[in-house]
Parts: C-alpha cells; structure tokens; sequence
C-alpha cells in the first residue's frame, strides 16, 4: 500500500511540476506581449487601433487599409486623431462581392465612416479590374494585405505595416492569456492532486507503521 502511495504522489508531483512549468511559459508570452504592445511615447495617447478588435487573419487587410492612421488616437487633444463624425447620408455601395470591414471589425464609432469604405474582397480576387471604379474614398483590400485605392494607390499582398504588426500582436495576447488561464486552472487542480497524494503517502507510512 505504502510503495503505491509513494508511486502515486510521485506521478502527481511529475504532473505538477509539468504544469507549473507551462503557467510559468504562458505568464512569460503574455508578460513580453503586454510590454510590447505598452511601449510607446511618454505621455502618448493610446493609440485607435488599442480599441480596435479585429478577426485573425484579418489583421493584414485592416493595416494595409488604414496604415499609419491606425496609430493616431481618438483623443482630439492631441495634435494627430481621429474624429467623431456621423455616418455619411448616401455612402457610395462598395463593387459586388466586397464585403465592409465595417461588418467584420469591432471599432470605435470614430472609424465608422472609413471601415464602412473599405471592402474585404473574397479569396483569389484581383481588384485591379475594379479600382477604376471605385468611389472617392473607398479601397478594397485581401486578407493577405494587396490594396487596390479609389485615386489608384496600390499595395501588393505581403507588404508589412505597424499596424497590422500591432493588430497581430493584440490578438496573440488575448490567446495567450486564454492559455495563461487554462494553465493555472491545471496547475491548480495538480497541486491539489499532488497534496492529495502526499497525504495518502503519509497516512499509508503510518499505517504500515503501526
């Protein structure tokens, strides 16, 4: 009974130390993820895109559309922002097939009139043959990040922006503390399991004792 019990709280402790170690990764990924994402200017506004929640894999598509403007903040005291404005009486329809990010992307109502302009083309569409027609204002973009712009301004697939950088990070920080979470959970449980094992080792030495 005892060289069971033994056998047992020393599986348990094996257990433990397994998962201590991943909270201890997972805490490590989240602790550099949040001090990236916190780096920036002293007294800098936050920037829009901290409030921005966007769908993985889109984070390409939403960068190439907006780039730099992605970094400016919803603060109007500060000297670059974005501003509250209501939505546009008649917006222009968007070509066939493009889809608003503005139906895909959680923003801010600062964002509105841009996200509603910029269409999300479906996968293996070239939106060259329809940047002509495009109305001032709007773009089209692909998961993969290629901008075709209403005044012809055009981004190939794959080239990187900070913003897009950024948008990735923020959502590998919320997996990782999805994953943080998970692994306290079971870093918990077998830290009871092992003092459960423990005190079972020391009742049976008592036991085999008397």
């Amino acid at each position: 009974m005892r060289a069971w019990a033994a056998a047992a709280h020393a599986e348990a402790g094996r257990a433990a130390t397994a998962a201590s170690g991943e909270r201890a990764r997972a805490a490590a990924e989240v602790d550099a993820l949040k001090a990236v994402l916190s780096s920036r200017e002293p007294g800098a506004a936050a920037p829009i895109l901290d409030q921005v929640g966007v769908p993985a894999g889109l984070e390409a598509a939403l960068g190439a559309a907006l780039g730099e403007a992605l970094e400016s903040p919803s603060d109007e005291a500060s000297p670059r922002h974005w501003r509250n404005l209501p939505p546009l009486d008649t917006p222009a329809p968007l070509p066939e097939g493009a889809v608003p990010l503005s139906r895909l992307v959680e923003a801010p109502a600062a964002l509105s009139r841009a996200l509603a302009q910029i269409g999300l083309l479906p996968r293996g569409t070239d939106g060259a043959p329809l940047q002509a027609a495009l109305k001032p204002g709007q773009s089209l973009v692909t998961e993969e990040g290629a901008l075709w712009r209403w005044d012809g301004h055009t981004t190939r697939a794959g080239a990187p922006t900070p913003g897009a950088v950024r948008l990735a990070q923020r959502n590998a920080l919320r997996a990782a503390e999805s994953r943080l979470d998970k692994a306290e959970a079971e870093a918990a449980t077998t830290d009871a399991a092992r003092a459960e094992a423990a005190r079972q080792e020391e009742e049976a030495r008592r036991t085999e004792a008397a």
